[in-house]
């Protein structure tokens, strides 16, 4: 099997689960290996969260990699290719060897009936652990797929926990309140670990202290700092001021500082001084997240921003305070499961706005199932989204600003339809 033959396979397997998915075939993957039983816990991490988790994971990895240590980093979604999902020291496995890696594990994912995620779990532990391949690692950063509790990556034993921000989402199978939500995140708890978590909503408090208690382990709110924002020009720069540091990101906003300090407070209980590392802040490569892209004829900014639900569209409004623009071009997807209502509603409660309604490539709306109500207000409607960015292009002018949002899915279509939108020079994410 090629690689396109193999992702295929993959893609076969059952990909997102109707109903709470559990750790029993994963489980029996794992203890079928040759490396299972040797990883070292206080190696590994585990990060949980409704949002934020891949940009925690990637500024960690920055930092880890600036302080000159070896580094796994197992995430998803993928956006372009499959590889994305694990890396060592920043870059993607390669397709060679994602094949043969698949080759190595195809017999237990075939035999424990494992799922397309389960699957490709079992193949970033077999990349990052196993001696053919001896990595040599001094750390593993594990993204969190869907919940905590029964998430594949839960099943790697680990020392070290993050929990990101917490809001509603896939509530068909997590629970329709924040405390049942919490509840499976805080499930990547374990016996005496260390958990670095953002501010925790009131609600969830008596949940978190109960869970400490079983499980003896140690919470630590994230450290606090104070985000510099230089917005004179209509794209802004962002600084984090932190103890006594002035350091650069080209990550974007408020969102992307909560997320990097919950990072920065995780390195420094590893053990490293932010200080003769923060300058892997300014290098951190995480697409899809406000990355700002070139689209051929398009005068306007453009920035791809995967917000998926509700509080990643709060998020995006907050963020976008930062932002000036004549006119705002807002080309949007959302997918079946998702609050559409609630998101557009947000959307478009922002000033002079444009919307265009698209579809996702995965588990999408088609256009005719949004709402009638702002298929009305729509300036335009395709189920392609070239289409669209096509026609903004010709509309947009330089004082504008458009965003493409609703689904990662979706920003990933953007990135593969389009081999001609380069990334820009100045590209914040």
């Amino acid at each position: 099997m090629n690689y396109s033959e193999v992702v295929s396979f993959l893609e076969s397997l059952q990909i997102m689960p109707k109903t709470m998915p559990g750790l029993q075939k994963i489980n029996r993957a794992l203890v079928q290996t040759d490396w299972f039983s040797s990883i070292d816990p206080k190696k590994v991490i585990v990060v949980a969260g409704t949002n934020g988790k891949g940009t925690t994971c990637a500024a960690l990895q920055s930092l880890l990699l600036a302080a000159d240590q070896r580094v796994g980093f197992y995430s998803s979604p993928h956006l372009v290719s499959t590889t994305e999902r694990i890396r060592i020291n920043g870059l993607e496995i390669s397709e060679n060897n994602f094949v043969e890696v698949f080759h190595d594990c195809k017999k237990l994912i075939q035999e424990c009936e494992l799922s397309h995620f389960e699957a490709l779990t079992l193949m970033a532990g077999h990349y990052f652990f196993s001696s053919k391949w001896n990595g040599n690692l001094d750390f593993v950063i594990l993204e969190v797929g869907l919940g905590g509790t029964y998430d594949a990556t839960n099943a790697f034993p680990h020392k070290f926990c993050a929990i990101t921000k917490l809001g509603l989402d896939h509530l068909n199978i997590l629970g329709t309140d924040l405390v049942s939500v919490a509840s499976n995140k805080f499930g990547i708890v374990t016996n005496k670990s260390i958990v670095v978590h953002h501010r925790l909503p009131e609600e969830v408090m008596e949940l978190k202290y109960q869970v400490q208690k079983e499980t003896n382990s140690n919470w630590v709110e994230a450290e606090v700092a104070t985000l510099h924002k230089d917005t004179r020009a209509p794209v802004p720069r962002y600084r984090i001021d932190y103890m006594a540091n002035k350091i650069p990101t080209n990550l974007t906003g408020e969102r992307a500082f909560e997320n990097i300090m919950t990072a920065i407070t995780l390195f420094q209980i590893l053990g490293f001084d932010i200080e003769s590392a923060y300058q892997g802040l300014a290098r951190i490569d995480w697409k899809g997240r406000m990355q700002k892209i070139l689209w051929p004829q398009m005068k306007a900014p453009l920035f791809l921003s995967g917000d998926h639900n509700a509080q990643g569209v709060e998020s995006l409004i907050e963020l976008l305070k930062d932002f000036k623009w004549k006119r705002l071009h807002l080309v949007v997807g959302i997918g079946v499961d998702k609050d559409v209502k609630e998101m557009l509603s947000q959307l478009m409660k922002l000033s002079s706005v444009s919307l265009y309604l698209t579809e996702t490539p995965f588990k999408g709306l088609t256009v005719g199932q949004y709402p009638q109500e702002f298929l009305e207000q729509a300036k335009s409607t395709s189920p392609n989204v070239k289409d669209i960015l096509d026609q903004v292009a010709v509309i947009a002018d330089e004082d504008d600003l458009c965003i493409v949002t609703g689904s990662l899915y979706l920003v990933g279509e953007v990135l593969k339809i389009a081999p001609s939108a380069v990334p820009s020079t100045s590209s914040q994410r």
